[in-house]
């Protein structure tokens, strides 16, 4: 079986002490987006351009993935958010936090943890299962359909963007992990969709005790995690409102669905939301 994960360059500077240490067999790379690839006995790792690794899941190759990771050190906790639902016009909007200890991080990076949208729905519900069982801390905010449409008019009517509404979002869950934990020192990663708004709603809490970046998800375990967490409960909560309105929201359209539960299971300021809502008042 192959696993993926990202690597730093520090890591990638390790991997390349290790080779000559060992004296691990590299090979030519099969394509340009390649940039190292290494066949020694059991040990088959690939190393790609975007710093995405590969390797297969065998105990040799698990000693040089072992030799080359860094722990994450001076915080108590890593903390994450990602959200779910912004792209889809059914279901909640789902925003989950997470907050991982160091050695937490590195297990669930070496399980293959990555950005919920490149997994495989029955792999990623196995892997969130697996990332709960491992006693991670997480806060999931479910802003249901029905209370998203009316805060949403409320940021509307005040002049605010899908944005500043997600910057709410972001910062409430932060905010409520943040109350929850014990800490000297933590840090809190911040998906790049609009740190400064994010940033400008965390008024209030202890700056000398955190530090607050802005990253891409694809490069930071926390996010990554959080966002496969909001995948599962976003998907959990949709079969909820299949059942509850006997309805089939991943394969219907909104104009197959009575317009009068449409603010309960839709989010009404997509256009197909809007015009079936439309269509429904003229007929």
């Amino acid at each position: 079986m192959l696993t993926s994960i990202s690597i730093s360059l520090r890591e990638l500077q390790n991997l390349k002490k290790y080779i000559i240490k060992t004296g691990l067999r590299r090979v030519p790379v099969a394509n340009q987006y390649e940039l190292l690839r290494i066949e020694n006995g059991k040990v088959r790792i690939i190393v790609y351009k975007s710093g995405k690794l590969v390797f297969n899941d065998t105990p040799e190759t698990r000693e040089v993935i072992n030799s080359i990771l860094e722990l994450e050190r001076g915080y108590d906790y890593i903390l994450g958010t990602d959200e779910v639902g912004k792209g889809e016009w059914y279901g909640p909007l789902v925003v989950v936090c997470v907050a991982l200890t160091p050695i937490q991080m590195d297990r669930l990076r070496k399980i293959g943890v990555r950005d919920s949208k490149l997994i495989k729905k029955s792999l990623l519900m196995s892997l969130a299962s697996q990332i709960i069982k491992e006693g991670v801390l997480w806060k999931p905010l479910i802003v249901s359909p029905k209370t998203f449409n009316e805060r949403f008019e409320e940021f509307k009517r005040e002049n605010k963007t899908l944005n500043e509404f997600l910057a709410w979002a972001h910062s409430a869950a932060i905010k409520e992990m943040l109350d929850s934990i014990k800490y000297n020192r933590a840090k809190i990663v911040i998906d790049k969709f609009d740190v400064e708004k994010t940033y400008r709603r965390l008024y209030g809490v202890d700056e000398t005790k955190l530090r607050i970046i802005q990253t891409s998800k694809e490069n930071e375990v926390a996010v990554n995690v959080a966002s496969i967490l909001a995948k599962y409960v976003f998907e959990r909560e949709v079969d909820k409102l299949n059942k509850a309105f006997q309805i089939d929201l991943r394969k219907m359209s909104p104009s197959e669905i009575n317009s009068t539960i449409l603010p309960f299971v839709a989010k009404v300021h997509f256009k197909n939301v809007r015009r079936r809502m439309k269509s429904s008042k003229l007929a």
